[in-house]
């Protein structure tokens, strides 16, 4: 409880405060805002727990001072949720109202109060309202962790030296100093301790921001109360001590970082909003979620939302909200996360990363496009478009490669072209996957192909010149020659009376002459023929053909000309070389390999390229700057004219192509070494360019015309599936020779790792073996162990003793000392033989304390058992009474309930008069007390004994107590058996334990007699009311019987009367109906009578009816019948009315006299009440 002096300084600093508070928490926008505070206990009740209640098991008395002298005691039963005299927790809550509290069990010194809650919460402060005296010590803590580590906000006390001696007294000074704060008075009820956090952190900063943020976290609440309140004794007999607390109120709200200035529930964030007309937000339910500002997000505003992480997050400061900075993710990314490494190195201006980029980007701000996706210079880079996809050609890109970010290029492989990489360059065909250059190079003859159009880049067809045939464009057509002429072929022209054939030699033009004709054509007539092999004029002379006759056709030479006609295979001017394309020695000349022509349409085309080249050196201007290039030019065209007469020959040699390949080079020197001012034609401007290409491709050439010539030639000679079986034999002994050999480096590893350490083992085996020696003849002479035995066995050996050699005893019998009373003795043997000497004689002493106390615990047994008898009958008595308070109760009630049936069943108009006679004369035969004197006799006769039980609780109280203080002396008794046992030393502190325990055993036997000659008096008062109550029950029970037996005939009569009234119901309405019925009969009766009368009339004037008159007649007859019972029923209901009126009158005067029996029961109800209040309230 706070003193006036505690108040005012608090008072002052709340003043002085509140301007900040306000501002803090009236805007979000300039600094930290907080919710307002409400009871966090509303609503929350299931999360509140002590640690000890009264009477959850069973009923509990506990007794409280009453007046100057006396005592009260009441009992404590809290095992159903809302009975009047029940203690529970939940009471606590400041909706329980005032009337009811929390109490704990009598004589728990620590108990606790603890809140756990599901999630964090803010505190503002708790306060707590005493029923009970005030604790002499109790602290409070709190965890952040629910409930794993706690810590101490403050410690109470009324002596915080005594209750606390290590925790320092004041003010704090750093938010981890726990202090201990003084409780002042202990009223008897109604002290009240408050906890604010503001006040704590009142003397460590002004802060408000950093005292939420340091100390009003938390998940969990506990108050610990860990000393009971001093309360005095009452004459003889020492009140109950326990803790009972009438309101608990913890005020606090969500715990937001100071960044929300309202709460929600956690399903609907934004279903509360904050109230505005200052309602009394205590009466409210305390939501845990907040409603986060700053950019902030989470149940706790923990944490920056999705897309405010670019600083960051803090909790807000009074001038500061640390507001989340939004992440520059250019539109492509919903959320991002804080990377400190990313803000450490920008120097903390930005730290965010965007999460999940889409529309194809990627980057810490989805800046840059992903891999194979491009820049779209036509979009902003926010736009949705900014990347576009490569669409790079999957069989014509290189594997692995990506395209050029910025312009979406491909990387093609080496024989593709195109930005996707999706064409053949010039010359190739085919695009495909599977192949590493992506296109096959054409096989198209370059003489015989448009070099506009090398071939199909997809089916790789060749478009051959004019004239041009072959799937390569590599012959000429029927009757055409001249294919090398790079214009397509041309008729051969031959002479169709000269010739034998249209067709001529493809290469030569020649046609084949017939006898007499001569010429290419065979035009000119030949008048007179060399013979073959000869030419000239045959008057002059002829000339043998300069031929190599294996090379040529029979005629040999042309008979005018003397040009050699080759067969083919054969080339040259004397039919001395193989053609192109054959590839055997001459005068063999066999066909190459098909794959020769591939590869021989490259060398045509270099031989085009270089007489392209030759053709331009040659178109060079004149001038004054010729003159200098004079030499370089004439060398350069000898160079050409050389490489020129090396493409020429029939067929390539690797002599030949080294050749050209070092000409070539020459000539590029020579290029390149020329004046740079020197113009060129448009024509020769790429000069430079083509004589590298030339060099590049002749040098690839020949690689690959080797590599297949030397394929070609092994595979002429060899069966190819044996050559593959035999390629694989070898390689598959090489692997395993390889492999034995691995396996034997690492054999002869292991061995010589083996060898030495085998080396390294003997060394040190020789080593260790001359340690072992000098070891031996060191302990033969040390150490000397004799003075050490001498102290064992307390003797004098003079002799050497060491580990190698020690002769005799150790403790022989005849050199020790032997200890006995007041004599001392030296050595541990002799010392330990005394011991167990005295060992003995105090187990002796043991066996004998022993059985004392097995005496002792029958005796305290005994007591217990004859206690709690006493205790259970005393118990029972008290539920007896209880049981039969409430049976008069319930009686009470009942017999109003019967007199207000009689009295509706007597008022009741349609009740039987007989009926209304067997109810009064049961009533009036019930035995009831005259007055309430009998009853106020037996109530004086019970008052009477329960005065000479003078308080049975405390009696039986002050039993328990001596019962345990014996137990108490018993286990002292043990416990200094048990010393007794522990003691190594002298035997006298084991006699002064035996001695103590003995005394101890004596005082428990006098507790012991004292608590027995209370329990025989508690069970003699106890046998007294027993005796008195017994007949009271017994009349109570046959009063019940004979009201149980007269409800039950009520019932049945009450039954019976309804069924009457029922009957009388139908029977009125029945004869209302007849009556009905009785009226209209009565009118048709009349009208049948006129009917009849005239009838009767008619009938006197004519002659007779017959059959039809007999019915007439018996039809008056029924009518007049009917008529006559009508009258009869109406005059019998008449008779029942007047029946049921003079009933009425009767059960009126019956009433009249039940009315004084019910003010008789209600006055003797009244007097049994107020004796049950007297003796059984607790106020």
């Amino acid at each position: 409880m706070e003193s006036r002096c505690q108040l005012l300084p608090w008072a002052l600093f709340v003043l002085l405060a509140a301007p900040r508070l306000l501002c803090a928490q009236g805007t979000c926008s300039h600094g930290a805002c907080y919710p307002p505070a409400g009871d966090l206990l509303l609503g929350r009740a299931h999360h509140l727990r002590a640690s000890s209640t009264c009477g959850l098991a069973k009923p509990e008395t506990y007794c409280t001072p009453h007046g100057e002298w006396s005592m009260k005691c009441c009992r404590c039963d809290s095992r159903l949720p809302h009975a009047y005299n029940g203690h529970r927790v939940e009471n606590v809550l400041s909706s329980a109202g005032h009337s009811r509290w929390w109490q704990s069990q009598n004589g728990i010194e620590r108990v606790s109060l603890q809140l756990d809650l599901d999630q964090t919460f803010q505190l503002g402060s708790v306060l707590l309202h005493f029923r009970s005296p005030l604790p002499a010590a109790m602290l409070i803590e709190r965890s952040t962790d629910f409930g794993k580590t706690w810590e101490v906000y403050q410690y109470l006390a009324s002596d915080c030296s005594a209750a606390f001696p290590r925790v320092p007294l004041g003010s704090p000074e750093s938010w981890q100093d726990a202090r201990c704060q003084a409780l002042q008075g202990s009223p008897l009820h109604g002290g009240k301790v408050k906890f604010s956090v503001q006040d704590l952190a009142s003397t460590i900063t002004t802060s408000y921001s950093q005292t939420i943020d340091k100390l009003g976290q938390f998940t969990n609440l506990r108050i610990n109360f860990t000393e009971l309140p001093h309360v005095a004794r009452q004459g003889y007999h020492s009140p109950s001590t326990f803790y009972a607390v009438t309101e608990m109120r913890v005020l606090g709200s969500c715990f937001c970082h100071g960044h929300a200035d309202h709460c929600a529930p956690s399903e609907d964030p934004q279903a509360v909003l904050p109230s505005r007309r200052g309602k009394a937000l205590s009466l409210q339910q305390v939501h845990g979620r907040c409603v986060c500002q700053h950019n902030t997000a989470g149940p706790n505003c923990d944490r920056c939302a999705a897309l405010y992480n670019d600083r960051p997050w803090a909790p807000a400061e009074d001038n500061d909200p640390h507001e989340c900075q939004r992440c520059n993710c250019n539109g492509h990314s919903a959320s991002c996360h804080f990377d400190p490494e990313l803000y450490r190195a920008s120097g903390g201006a930005s730290g965010g990363v965007c999460d999940h980029c889409q529309h194809n980007t990627e980057g810490n701000n989805c800046e840059r496009c992903k891999t194979n996706y491009f820049r779209n210079q036509r979009q902003d880079l926010a736009h949705p478009e900014a990347c576009l996809p490569c669409e790079c050609d999957p069989d014509g890109t290189v594997p692995g490669s990506i395209c050029d970010p910025l312009t979406g290029r491909c990387v093609c492989k080496e024989n593709v072209q195109g930005d996707r990489c999706h064409l053949c360059k010039p010359g190739f065909a085919q695009l495909a996957n599977a192949n590493p250059m992506g296109c096959h190079r054409c096989t198209c003859n370059a003489l015989g192909t448009r070099q506009d159009m090398p071939c199909d880049d997809e089916t790789g067809r060749c478009f051959c010149l004019p004239n041009v045939v072959g799937n390569d464009c590599d012959q000429c057509a029927a009757e055409h020659w001249e294919v090398g002429s790079g214009q397509g072929c041309r008729p051969c022209g031959c002479h169709p009376r000269g010739s034998r054939s249209p067709q001529c030699n493809q290469f030569t033009g020649q046609c084949p002459c017939r006898e007499g004709f001569t010429g290419r054509t065979c035009s000119a007539m030949q008048q007179q023929v060399c013979p073959d092999r000869h030419y000239g004029d045959v008057r002059v002379g002829c000339t043998e053909c300069d031929c190599d006759f294996q090379g040529t056709e029979d005629v040999g030479c042309d008979k005018t000309t003397g040009q050699c006609f080759c067969r083919p295979g054969v080339t040259g001017p004397r039919c001395d070389q193989c053609q192109r394309g054959h590839c055997s020695t001459y005068p063999g000349c066999e066909l190459c390999h098909p794959c020769f022509r591939a590869y021989d349409g490259d060398i045509q085309r270099l031989r085009l390229r270089q007489a392209g080249l030759s053709n331009s050196t040659s178109r060079l201007p004149l001038g004054s700057g010729g003159s200098r290039f004079g030499p370089r030019l004439s060398q350069a065209e000898g160079n050409v004219q050389q490489a020129q007469g090396i493409l020429g020959r029939s067929s390539a040699t690797d002599q030949s192509l080294a050749q050209v390949g070092s000409v070539l080079a020459t000539i590029r020197e020579q290029v390149q070494g020329m004046n740079p001012d020197l113009r060129f034609l448009d024509e020769t401007a790429s000069l430079s360019r083509e004589l590298e290409a030339l060099n590049s491709s002749l040098l690839i050439t020949n690689t690959q015309y080797q590599s297949k010539k030397t394929q070609f030639e092994s595979s002429r000679s060899t069966d190819l599936s044996g050559a593959f079986k035999t390629i694989r034999s070898s390689y598959q002994a090489s692997t395993n020779a390889s492999s034995l050999i691995a396996g034997t480096s690492g054999l002869l590893a292991e061995s010589q790792e083996s060898r030495r350490n085998a080396a390294g083992l003997e060394g040190g085996l020789a080593e260790s073996t001359s340690k072992l020696l000098t070891l031996k003849g060191e302990i033969a002479s040390a150490p000397n162990l004799t003075p050490v035995i001498n102290k064992i066995c307390g003797g004098f050996r003079a002799e050497p003793c060491t580990p190698a050699r020690c002769e005799g005893l150790l403790c022989p019998r005849d050199n020790s000392t032997a200890c006995g009373a007041g004599r001392p003795c030296r050595g541990i043997f002799p010392l330990s033989r005394g011991a167990l000497a005295a060992a003995g004689e105090a187990s002796k002493e043991f066996r004998s304390l022993s059985a004392r106390l097995e005496e002792t615990a029958q005796l305290i047994k005994m007591t217990e058992t004859s206690a709690n008898q006493i205790q259970s009958n005393t118990r029972r008595l008290v539920d007896q009474i209880s049981v039969t308070r409430t049976q008069i109760e319930g009686d009470v009630r009942r017999i109003q309930q019967f007199i207000q049936q009689v009295r509706n069943f007597l008022s009741d108009k349609d009740t039987d008069p007989a009926t209304l006679q067997e109810i009064s004369e049961s009533v009036l035969s019930l035995r009831l007390p005259t007055d309430a004197a009998a009853v106020l006799r037996r109530m004086t006769e019970i008052q009477k004994l329960a005065t000479k039980l003078q308080c049975p609780e405390s009696i039986l109280a002050q039993t328990a107590e001596d019962i345990a203080k014996a137990k108490q002396l018993q286990q002292e008794a043990e416990q200094a058996r048990n010393r007794a046992n522990a003691v190594e030393g002298n035997v006298e502190e084991v006699v002064g334990n035996l001695r103590r325990a003995n005394t101890v055993l004596l005082e428990a036997r006098g507790a012991i007699r004292g608590s027995g000659s209370s329990l025989r008096f508690i069970q003699e008062r106890v046998d007294e009311i027993e005796a008195v109550l017994g007949p009271a029950e017994k009349n109570v029970k046959s009063i019940a019987g004979q009201l149980d037996g007269l409800m039950e005939r009520l019932s049945r009569l009450q039954r019976g009367a309804d069924q009457n009234r029922l009957r009388a119901t139908d029977a009125r309405q029945t004869a209302g109906e007849a009556g009905e019925q009785a009226r209209s009969a009565q009118q048709a009766f009349e009208q049948v009578k006129q009917m009849y009368a005239e009838l009767k009339r008619r009938m006197e004037q004519s002659p007779p009816l017959g059959e039809q008159g007999s019915r007439v007649q018996s039809i008056d007859l029924e009518a007049q019948a009917l008529f006559e019972e009508t009258l009869a029923t109406m005059l019998r209901i008449e008779t029942l009315e007047m029946e049921i009126q003079e009933s009425n009158k009767a059960l009126m005067s019956k009433s009249a006299r039940l009315s004084g029996l019910e003010e008789r029961v209600g006055r003797i109800r009244d007097a049994i009440n107020k004796r049950v209040a007297y003796y059984e309230s607790c106020s």
